[in-house]
């Protein structure tokens, strides 16, 4: 293992691994899920504290090892990003989300650009769902990314969303083509926003660690 390698090691090991309980799968996973947000009590502080501790201390030279390996890092350091609101990395993660080389990451880069909140951001998703919708072969972070863009929108009072989301438009065709009838509901437009919206407010609640 070179010494490139061997850093990158130890930062998947420091910040994408943890767990906050015996039954976590590790700080990826519950990112990924959304079970941390049922968590409580004891739970919840060993699952919490060191995410703020790790969001407002982790190096930049540490979020790069992670956006370089595969989507376990990259959904992690994306977080961190999002919860930090390091904006510095916009154009990385603009650059990943529009890759679309990894499954699940992409969860990560809408979160944090929803989190950053900007009219900049929103053109991301907006290019990211210009890019995507019309590819009726792939079942992507379409739906994310409309959460998240319609997140922004109710944050900014702008309609960057309006030409997706609109009935009969590009998001639905979309959805009609590529998801099966018993799983539309969950797409719907308004709970991809919902479910942002839930994550988003999590966050904005969270503080320094105690």
């Amino acid at each position: 293992m070179t010494p490139e390698e061997a850093a990158r090691w130890n930062a998947v090991k420091r910040y994408v691994q943890p767990r906050a309980d015996r039954r976590s799968i590790g700080r990826y996973g519950e990112l990924l899920s959304g079970r941390f947000l049922r968590f409580e009590g004891a739970t919840r502080r060993r699952f919490l504290h060191p995410l703020l501790a790790d969001a407002a201390s982790i190096t930049d030279t540490d979020l790069d090892a992670l956006l370089f390996e595969g989507w376990r890092p990259r959904l992690t350091a994306a977080w961190l990003i999002g919860i930090s609101r390091r904006t510095s990395y916009r154009p990385r993660l603009g650059e990943l989300l529009l890759a679309d080389e990894t499954v699940y990451a992409g969860l990560g880069y809408c979160f944090a650009l929803a989190r950053f909140g900007t009219d900049e951001d929103a053109e991301i998703l907006a290019a990211y769902l210009n890019r995507y919708l019309p590819r009726t072969d792939l079942r992507y972070d379409q739906p994310v990314a409309l959460g998240a863009l319609l997140y922004v929108d109710s944050r900014l009072g702008t309609a960057h969303a309006a030409p997706f989301a609109a009935p009969g438009g590009p998001y639905q065709r979309w959805v009609d083509t590529v998801v099966h009838e018993s799983d539309r509901p969950a797409y719907a437009p308004d709970r991809e926003l919902t479910g942002m919206t839930r994550l988003c407010d999590f966050a904005d609640g969270w503080t320094t660690p105690d």
